[in-house]
């Protein structure tokens, strides 16, 4: 029962902010109150949901503060993955990543928003993989559900999307080409230029519900 309302919330089934009450939630899922209370309890622990003050849980919604350290930490990590792949990829790997984003486009001109999610996140964890970091893929698993929750905002919008696409191009032009510099400051800006995307979302989020009070 955890894994399916993980699995709601992360999906964009049910979105950040959102109030979970277990009543609704049992009905929908078909089951009786008691393991949706318990499944939320343990949400709260992965600190996925939080509690309302007013009694029951809702969706933790992202704030800028959050936002701006993962970016700033997922920056760091994936550009030193980029130095190491662009040193270690081979070509069946190069060939891995072009289907990739062949396969991106085709589904953002699709409107296939789901999918692109899915392809983004298997873009980076080949890049991972290229790296040849055990440590290092650690360490970046560790952000993997904050990141899915970037995604999912992100590439929900299809100027985002298209950027997304052009950027991994770009990425795989240079780890092609064994330049690890280029291929670092490619993968760096991208991540900070999706970080800047979200933090304007939310400000522009927050200056809609102080019109709304």
């Amino acid at each position: 029962m955890t894994d399916h309302i993980r699995r709601m919330i992360l999906s964009g089934d049910i979105r950040p902010g959102t109030r979970l009450v277990g009543k609704h939630l049992a009905e929908q899922i078909g089951i009786s109150r008691t393991p949706v209370r318990e499944a939320l309890h343990r949400l709260a622990q992965e600190n996925l949901v939080i509690r309302r003050e007013a009694g029951g849980y809702e969706v933790r919604p992202l704030s800028a503060a959050e936002v701006e350290e993962v970016i700033g930490v997922r920056a760091a990590l994936e550009s030193y993955a980029m130095e190491l792949a662009a040193a270690r990829i081979t070509p069946a790997d190069l060939k891995a990543l072009e289907r990739n984003v062949d396969e991106y486009e085709v589904a953002l001109s699709q409107g296939r928003y789901g999918r692109l999610v899915e392809l983004n996140t298997s873009f980076h964890e080949a890049l991972y993989r290229a790296a040849g970091s055990r440590v290092l893929r650690a360490q970046i698993n560790e952000l993997a559900e904050v990141l899915h929750r970037f995604r999912l905002t992100l590439l929900g919008d299809p100027g985002s999307a298209a950027r997304s696409l052009k950027d991994h191009r770009l990425m795989i032009e240079a780890l092609g080409r064994r330049d690890a510099t280029l291929a670092s400051r490619i993968c760096r800006e991208h991540v900070l230029a999706g970080g800047a995307w979200i933090l304007a979302r939310l400000a522009e989020e927050a200056g809609e519900d102080m019109d709304n009070e």
